[in-house]
């Protein structure tokens, strides 16, 4: 039973995750629109930094036991090693993380290919 709540935390946080990429690249697009407000830059801002937070712990603890694999150096975000790994890796790893980063990211990223 515990392997199982730790299976569907894992999710969730992947899930509040992507929800806190979808927010910020809509405040990527409202910004280079020139639309982008006082208000929206405070909240949109601390949900940046709520976002990244989430983005490192996930990207340490989820992305390493996904990938089986330590992140590279410097590399603080799962959407860089999603890039890396798809762009690398000719194994599993770079499948997988081809397949993420295509069914989740690079539509939602304003430029059509999220790069991380």
């Amino acid at each position: 039973m515990t392997a199982l709540f730790i299976l569907l935390g894992a999710v969730y946080a992947i899930r509040v995750l992507w929800v806190y990429f979808v927010a910020g690249m809509r405040l990527i697009q409202v910004r280079d629109a020139g639309a982008l407000t006082p208000a929206m830059k405070v909240f949109g801002y601390v949900s940046l930094a709520e976002g990244l937070v989430l983005d490192f712990l996930v990207h340490m603890i989820i992305g390493t036991l996904l990938f089986m694999e330590l992140p590279a150096k410097r590399e603080y975000t799962l959407s860089r090693r999603l890039w890396r790994l798809s762009n690398t890796d000719n194994g599993w790893r770079g499948r997988l993380a081809l397949k993420i980063r295509v069914g989740l990211l690079d539509a939602i990223d304003p430029s059509g290919l999220h790069r991380g």
